[in-house]
């Protein structure tokens, strides 16, 4: 018992709304607080809530007439679920107890606070969520958590299955896939809309560069050398003709080189038979003969180009001023104007973000089909579970007092999302003949108060300090009991501050504190004492009961006898 349990060891208030200074330190199992109506003992409550962000001591109210700043303190005993949500959120030197502290205080007419752990600088955010693992308060304030539709969910996914747990995070896994997928598919819609809009005037411009037949990147500088060639021809055929002439001039006057070469070879053979090195230099002329030939024919094949030339000067002209012009039209040099042609074709030819988007819709409904079938098994095993909470609430109700309530929670469809495609209600009706409707129209401060310790019984799993506020209002005899009994039993677990007028209920607590209120020469102030001796205890009983007539006397003694058995 208690051994995994988070604790409230100590609290420590200070200027405080009423309280100037106190320190309580806590008992395990049931705390007890009484005290007269408007003492202050809800304070203990609010104060405990103001802590971890609340609101219920309103922020003009929170510091103490005449002080410029308050601080609220509450020590905590660890456990293994704190210790991961601290190292999660990056509280990893904290060990042993927790120190918990709000230092409100008064700047230019505003009131500012700052939170701590074991005086390490906390978010009012994370401190909201630490508390939640901390305390749990079970006041008529607590009842706003139950109009809360993610708090419902959150209440049957935590009573639930290991199926269900696992179903809730497939569904949001596929859920936030799914939402990945259609953000892609709003993406390549926008880009195929885009293509499309501009399609017209990329066919025009793909159009006019597959007209200008681009092959070469260097076409320009081809053209104006051929360009300079033949506004040249005349001077270049001359020269070449020339040149034919004295190298192959079949008339001997003057004699051309050909036939002067071929006279230099006769005249060689001549002698060869007298020496042999004669031999040589007539072959190197034989050489020298192919090789003119050679030219000859060479020079005249460069020759008949120029006859046989297939476009015109004009021509080449007309192409240059072209393609220059097609430079300056797209503000870009012939090879870009290639690669832009190229690329315009393969937007033009590409459907890809039309095929993407095919791809994305058969993704899309896969998806979809799977959360369809999951959202099916999950809303099955949720009525399982919220069928076995609303008889358990039903059985503690009828022990409570409220033998007519009826409690019903119902399901109906929604638009999904990554928590489900149904919202769960709590319908609660006090009275045969009263409708079933939500909580927070229909049930009464007493009626919450019971609805809020039934359920919180039947579906309660984290250990956590468990806060009590006048829950017993209005009850008596058999219910009474009940209520007392079914306390008892979870501060066998938890660690339960009861605030209470009953002394039917006073009596079975483990640790009793008495909270009174005094003014002071106009100024009011809320005090705090243990209870330790038996006596003490008597005392505050027979107040409770209502005086010390001897039949209260008696009264309060079997109490604590019975408490004590």
């Amino acid at each position: 018992m208690y051994k995994w349990i988070n604790m409230l060891i100590r609290l420590n208030l200070k200027n405080v709304a009423l309280i100037e200074i106190i320190e309580i330190n806590f008992e395990k199992g049931l705390n007890i607080f009484t005290g007269d109506s408007g003492s202050g003992k809800s304070l203990i409550l609010d104060s405990l809530d103001v802590l971890f962000g609340g609101s219920n001591i309103p922020l003009k109210h929170l510091i103490r007439p005449g002080k410029q700043e308050c601080s609220i303190e509450a020590t905590f005993s660890h456990s293994s679920q704190v210790a991961e949500w601290l190292s999660k959120n990056g509280f990893y030197k904290i060990s042993g107890e927790i120190l918990v502290k709000r230092n409100s205080y008064k700047k230019n007419n505003r009131i500012l606070s700052k939170y701590s752990i074991n005086n390490l600088s906390i978010s009012k955010k994370l401190l909201v969520e630490l508390g939640l693992l901390l305390l749990d308060f079970a006041g008529q304030s607590d009842s706003k958590l139950y109009e809360n539709q993610d708090y419902r969910r959150l209440i049957i996914d935590d009573l639930g299955s290991n199926r269900l747990m696992t179903i809730n995070n497939q569904i949001k896994n596929i859920w936030q896939e799914f939402q990945n997928l259609k953000k892609r598919r709003e993406h390549k819609m926008q880009l195929y809309k885009s293509k499309e809009e501009n399609n017209f005037a990329i066919k025009e411009m793909y159009k006019m560069l597959v007209e200008a037949n681009l092959n070469s990147s260097d076409e320009i500088n081809q053209l104006k050398a051929k360009e300079f060639k033949l506004s040249n021809s005349f001077d270049i055929k001359n020269s070449i003709q020339l040149s034919l002439d004295y190298l192959n001039n079949h008339k001997n006057d003057p004699p051309s080189v050909s036939f002067l070469i071929a006279q230099s070879i006769k005249q060689l053979n001549k002698i060869v038979h007298f020496d042999l090195t004669a031999k040589d230099y007539n072959e190197k002329l034989i050489s020298i003969q192919n090789d003119l030939e050679n030219l000859i024919f060479d020079l005249t094949e460069y020759f008949n180009q120029f006859e046989n030339e297939d476009i015109s000067l004009d021509e080449i002209q007309k192409r240059i001023f072209y393609l220059q012009n097609l430079e300056r039209t797209f503000s870009l040099e012939l090879p870009k104007l290639i690669l832009k042609r190229d690329e315009l074709k393969n937007f033009i030819d590409n459907n890809l973000h039309e095929e993407e988007i095919k791809k994305l819709d058969i993704q899309i409904n896969k998806s979809e089909a799977n959360l369809d079938d999951l959202f099916k098994i999950q809303a099955s095993l949720r009525r399982e579970t919220a069928s076995k909470l609303q008889e358990s609430v039903m059985s503690i109700l009828k022990k409570l007092g409220l033998e007519n309530a009826n409690f019903l929670i119902d399901f109906r469809k929604v638009t999904p999302s990554s928590e489900g495609n149904e919202n769960i209600d709590f319908l609660f009706s006090a009275n045969p003949d009263q409708k079933l409707a939500p909580l927070s129209k229909v049930i009464s401060g007493g009626e919450m108060s019971r609805f809020l310790l039934a359920i919180k019984s039947s579906i309660s799993k984290k250990p956590n300090t468990f806060f009590l506020d006048e829950i017993d209002n209005g009850l008596s005899g058999k219910s009474l009991f009940s209520l007392v009994e079914l306390i008892k039993e979870i501060s066998q677990d938890q660690q339960v501050l009861c605030i209470t007028h009953q002394p039917f209920l006073a009596a079975g607590g483990l640790a009793h504190f008495k909270v009174k209120k005094n003014v002071i020469n106009g100024i009011t102030y809320t005090s705090i004492s243990k209870l330790t001796t038996k006596k003490q205890r008597k005392h505050e009983l027979v107040e409770l009961i209502g005086g010390g007539f001897g039949e209260a006397n008696d009264y309060a003694s079997r109490l604590i006898e019975r408490a004590a058995a």
